[in-house]
């Protein structure tokens, strides 16, 4: 599916066109295991207005789409408040296992999820299981929660 709808470039060119796009764009990180992910790569993959483009992952690019992702969103401020969400409940329990997975918020109408509100998806890597969540609202402080289990900083 991502050879069939995004152009591949260099992961230098899509930070600087992710940079280049201010608030009109986000992004997904797909393992080779992913759902979507037809490349056989880790890739990046960043939805700009019209474009879909993706490049090869890197734990740097990662971080730094991420954190200039929730800077533009809601920088985080003060003590973090405890998140409850069966899909956190969900992360911790792999993180525990020792299990690989990953995860996605799919926007409204994007390439992950077609649905009209924000869709959370885990995907266990081991087995392909898949869990998703609809939700009204951005859930922005539950993603926050989530990534710091995925880039190991609640480990």
């Amino acid at each position: 599916m991502i050879k069939k709808y995004a152009q591949k470039l260099s992961p230098v060119e899509l930070e600087d066109r992710a940079m280049k796009s201010g608030t009109s764009w986000h992004h997904h990180c797909l393992p080779p295991t992913c759902f979507v992910n037809d490349t056989k790569e880790e890739i990046i993959v960043l939805e700009a207005g019209n474009d879909m483009i993706y490049c090869e992952s890197s734990k740097e690019l990662r971080e730094t789409l991420e954190e200039h992702a929730y800077q533009l969103s809601r920088p985080r401020k003060g003590k973090k408040k405890p998140i409850k969400h069966e899909a956190l409940d969900l992360v911790r329990q792999y993180v525990k296992a020792g299990k690989k997975w990953h995860f996605h918020i799919a926007e409204p109408s994007c390439l992950l999820s077609m649905a009209t509100d924000f869709t959370l998806i885990v995907e266990n890597d081991e087995n392909g299981g898949k869990h998703e969540w609809s939700i009204d609202t951005k859930p922005v402080e539950l993603v926050r929660a989530i990534d710091d289990y995925y880039l190991g900083r609640n480990n």
